[in-house]
């Protein structure tokens, strides 16, 4: 078993995405995580830092072992950095908007990192999976989530 060397492009995502889900972790933690069973606004954030932290240091660990697929670093950028703009654009859209408009158009971006073709046939179950999960958390589990401009139309 033969160490390649810092070159893979394993290694740069590793890095990038095991500091990202520090920040996440980091975040979430000052938003109060809460319990399962009472979770706070930060819960689904402290989740999602720990998988990336996880997934991420298992993938530094396949490059550090010379396990890695060993990927280019930067050859195909245009799809990755959609999905993250998409990411960073939801955050900030989430207040403004509230969950069911910025669910419902970070579900479009991801479509199209995906490579789906937009229709009605792909845009209609991103609506209704936006519509349905806010439901899910903010009417049935009572996890509060934000209504943004469609406030009235839920009733708050």
């Amino acid at each position: 078993m033969q160490h390649r060397g810092l070159k893979s492009g394993d290694l740069i995502a590793g890095g990038f995405f095991l500091l990202l889900g520090l920040g996440a972790i980091v975040g979430a933690v000052q938003l109060q995580i809460g319990t399962p069973s009472e979770p706070q606004p930060g819960f689904f954030p402290f989740l999602g830092g720990v998988g990336l932290v996880v997934l991420s240091s298992l993938l530094l660990v396949q490059d550090w072992r010379g396990q890695s697929s060993g990927g280019e670093p930067f050859v195909e950028v245009r799809r990755p950095l959609l999905a993250t703009v998409g990411f960073v654009a939801f955050v900030v859209m989430l207040d403004p908007l509230g969950y069911v408009l910025a669910t419902a158009a970070l579900s479009v971006v991801l479509l199209l990192v995906l490579g789906v073709r937009l229709g009605l046939r792909s845009l209609l179950p991103a609506v209704l999976l936006s519509i349905g999960s806010y439901l899910l958390f903010d009417r049935m589990l009572d996890v509060p989530l934000p209504e943004g401009i469609l406030g009235a139309l839920f009733g708050h």
